[in-house]
């Protein structure tokens, strides 16, 4: 049977996770406890768990007595809670020092023990009997029917294609900037530890502190840090990017002031995308710097591709240039300096189609969420192309070992946007809907309102019938202008009730489609979902 297993925010700065698919403990005892340690990761968290009588013959219900024994005595809980009358009356079974018994749901949730719950990680294993849905409404933050869910297996997937693509002793590197694309930075970053990465990458400091404070223990580089941040930089252990004199000076003064010697940064080049980085004008002066004090030391050298996502012939030329600008760079930098540092140049698109130049390490981004970031079907293969060494001339390299394949993308889905219909109404011809009166009905309409709207991520040029949403399977195009909080459906002849699950997208609908659509890119369209929007973060075992 299979077993899905869900960890979201919960009251109190709990965290909760709830394994509501089976009856048994087996999927506890194997599958919610190893989630709950990568989820708690080096946290100290108190730990409880909810439990109810089951549906079985005598033998059933003794193995089920027995494996709870066993939790109770691995020490794997701190405190447990029984619910029903058979668990009750076997209590003393369970050799546990906080111990508290409820005959039914409604005694437990009018009982006191609910607002003692705080800072804790709370397991929740209960049959459907005993009101799940009610339990999880009282313990969750966000009770919320829009919902935000990121498959952890679906993710681990996309790292293990990614892994595939590179040598088995290049470092990956993943991005958990933006909130983790607008996941969630704590969960995924925990989840990424757990899957063995081995650096993680984040924009500015404050996202760094978040991911220390929650229990992240791996190397994080901030790409953006500022002098204000220094002080916070230093003490949770920090890696900058330094792309410019004033930084690199600050931070060695920093670091100076504290006695802090050979602290790790970040060398970024810029090799043609004219962002940030140091070009080549400026290495003496990074490398006489740099051998002039102790207090730094490069941790990595590293640039970005510009367009490595876009398989023209200029771009790829392009994108092979960078190449070999970064590695004329590197070699003078290594050449100078008395101790080796990580290199690495490829993004996402970058381990898909220019993996013979992985270097020491990759840095993988918007596909651990499975969105392929090449933008032609048709695709040009330049991981044939024989290294692009200095002085080698790419355009040569590429019209000599160009080869064409189309690509499979063999990436899952990672993340799934969903809501729940809260009023069906029936609306008669010659009527309007929503603001500015947008949506004209010419015939009888039946309208379903969702609790959703530009607020929460969805884009308002998707209004007036340009976007549309599933049930059960059936398109249902908006109608009139989305507001900030709501937005209408026109479900006529469609089988839609109130209750019912809305998807605005997911595997079979998946949001660079939407992206597409509005003219932009499938990062905007995952950061722009709102904090507000609950977060459900699940593994599925069998």
């Amino acid at each position: 049977m299979k077993s899905r297993i869900e960890v979201e925010a919960g009251i109190n700065n709990c965290l909760l996770i709830s394994d509501l698919y089976n009856s048994d403990l087996t999927s506890l005892t194997k599958h919610a406890l190893g989630f709950l340690e990568q989820q708690l990761a080096n946290q100290d968290m108190h730990r409880v768990l909810i439990v109810s009588d089951i549906e079985g013959n005598e033998l059933v219900c003794d193995m089920f007595y027995k494996n709870l024994q066993d939790v109770c005595s691995s020490n794997s809980v701190d405190e447990i809670v029984l619910l029903g009358k058979e668990l009750c009356a076997q209590n003393q079974r369970f050799k546990i020092a906080k111990k508290y018994c409820f005959a039914a749901t409604d005694e437990f949730l009018n009982s006191e023990i609910i607002n003692n719950f705080k800072n804790k990680a709370i397991l929740l294993k209960i049959a459907p009997e005993f009101s799940t849905e009610k339990v999880q409404m009282f313990l969750q933050l966000l009770p919320h029917d829009t919902v935000l869910e990121i498959n952890f297996d679906a993710m681990l997937h996309n790292i293990n294609y990614f892994r595939s693509k590179i040598k088995p002793e290049t470092k990956l590197m993943c991005m958990v900037k933006a909130s983790a694309y607008g996941s969630g930075s704590v969960e995924v970053a925990l989840a990424m530890q757990h899957y063995g990465c081995d650096y993680l990458g984040v924009a500015f400091a404050n996202e760094g502190v978040e991911l220390r404070e929650a229990g992240v223990e791996l190397p994080i580089m901030v790409l953006n840090p500022m002098a204000t941040a220094l002080y916070h930089l230093f003490k949770y252990r920090l890696e900058p990017e330094i792309c410019n004199f004033k930084m690199l000076y600050a931070v060695a003064n920093f670091a100076k002031k504290l006695g802090i010697k050979n602290y790790p940064v970040h060398i970024k080049i810029d090799t043609g995308m004219h962002r940030a980085g140091f070009e080549m004008p400026d290495i003496e002066q990074v490398i006489n710097f740099i051998n002039s004090q102790n207090n730094l030391k490069i941790a990595s050298v590293f640039s970005h591709l510009a367009a490595a996502d876009e398989d023209t012939a200029e771009m790829n030329n392009f994108t092979l240039q960078q190449i070999s600008l970064f590695e004329k760079i590197t070699a003078t930098i290594e050449k100078s300096v008395s101790y080796k540092f990580l290199k690495h140049i490829l993004n996402t698109a970058g381990i898909e189609r220019f993996s013979k130049f992985q270097f020491d390490m990759v840095r993988l981004g918007i596909g651990l969420w499975g969105v392929e970031n090449v933008k032609a079907r048709k695709r040009e293969s330049v991981n044939d192309v024989t290294p692009c060494y200095c002085g080698i001339d790419p355009q040569s390299e590429l019209q000599n070992n160009f080869q064409f394949s189309i690509f499979n993308s063999p990436l899952k889905n990672v993340c799934s946007l969903s809501t729940k219909i809260i009023q069906i109404k029936n609306v008669s011809s010659r009527q309007s809907i929503g603001y500015g009166r947008k949506g004209r009905v010419e015939q009888d309409k039946k309208i379903a309102l969702l609790p959703l709207g530009y607020a929460d991520g969805i884009n308002r040029k998707l209004s007036n019938g340009a976007g549309f949403m599933l049930i059960n399977g059936k398109k249902a195009p908006i109608i009139g202008n989305i507001c900030m909080d709501l937005l209408m459906l026109d479900v006529t002849g469609l089988d839609a009730k109130e209750g019912d699950k809305v998807v605005i997208f997911n595997a079979k609908r998946p949001f660079p489609e939407i992206a597409e659509q509005l003219g932009t890119i499938p990062y905007e369209v995952l950061t722009s979902i709102s904090p507000r929007v609950r977060r459900v973060y699940f593994t599925e075992n069998s």
